[in-house]
């Protein structure tokens, strides 16, 4: 069994040639109908003997994990295409007893897609096949989780409300966790700006873009609980920038990762050779 899910993307162009490692027959992952602006993955079940819920459920872990690497592999993002949000339905007549009664939905189209869109090359899906490796063997949800998160509540509208504050927390979440535990190895952080600044330090060292974290922080602590106090507005600017950070860290360390696991692996089998 096949199961499949349309992904847009709001930050490349897109064609089919640089998708040809997901292209091949044996593959079990295949992304394929790819248009300008979006694209169709398609995963194999390899459970045939188990309910078909389990075999979808199973699936869509693995497209959940893809769509999660392309938008760190490829520095870009990412989204489902259609989006599962829940809009006000409302219910018009022509008078109060209910007659010719008629459902309507608000809906609320994002505007996500970026000034200007890079084409998407085939590094960016060699980097996407590194990258899923190790996000599909992700040992907690905190990390896929939060990620998700904010990827849908970034798209979310419902009239006037939108989701920002909200997708900038799932994503300065992730990325907390993810320096706290992946790169400082540490179970808590004891100056949240200082040990974030010091992990993202491990990974460059341009001045400027560890100072740059500083925006993000400010940000981050200015949404307080408290409602006497006025939160500052998340723009999608903010919330990007967030996101860049976390997939940038993402990036870098499970590159590194992936490339020594390569390495081992040549070496075994050298090693192995008469």
């Amino acid at each position: 069994m096949w199961v499949s899910c349309r992904i847009r993307s709001d930050s490349h162009t897109l064609t089919s040639p640089p998708f040809r490692l997901f292209q091949l027959d044996e593959s079990n992952i295949r992304i394929h109908s790819v248009r300008e602006h979006d694209l169709v993955i398609s995963v194999r079940s390899l459970r045939n003997d188990a309910p078909e819920p389990v075999q979808i459920h199973d699936c869509h872990r693995v497209i959940t994990a893809m769509l999660i690497a392309m938008n760190v592999g490829v520095l870009g993002t990412f989204a489902f295409a259609q989006d599962p949000w829940a809009h006000p339905i409302l219910t018009a007549a022509d008078d109060l007893d209910g007659k010719n009664a008629r459902s309507a939905a608000l809906i609320v189209e994002p505007s996500t897609a970026y000034p200007e869109r890079r084409p998407l090359e085939e590094v960016d899906v060699e980097n996407t096949a590194l990258v899923f490796g190790i996000v599909a063997r992700e040992r907690t949800s905190v990390l896929t989780g939060e990620y998700c998160r904010g990827l849908l509540l970034a798209r979310m509208n419902v009239l006037d409300l939108n989701f920002r504050r909200e997708a900038f927390l799932c994503f300065y979440r992730a990325l907390e966790h993810f320096i706290a535990n992946r790169i400082l190895r540490v179970r808590k952080l004891s100056n949240e700006l200082r040990d974030l600044q010091r992990g993202l330090r491990t990974l460059t060292d341009k001045a400027e873009l560890i100072e740059e974290f500083r925006t993000v922080y400010r940000i981050r602590s200015s949404q307080v609980a408290h409602s006497q106090q006025i939160q500052q507005d998340v723009s999608h600017d903010d919330l990007m920038k967030t996101k860049v950070f976390l997939d940038f860290v993402m990036h870098k360390t499970f590159k590194e990762e992936a490339n020594r696991a390569m390495a081992v692996r040549r070496e075994a089998n050298a090693g192995s050779e008469p």
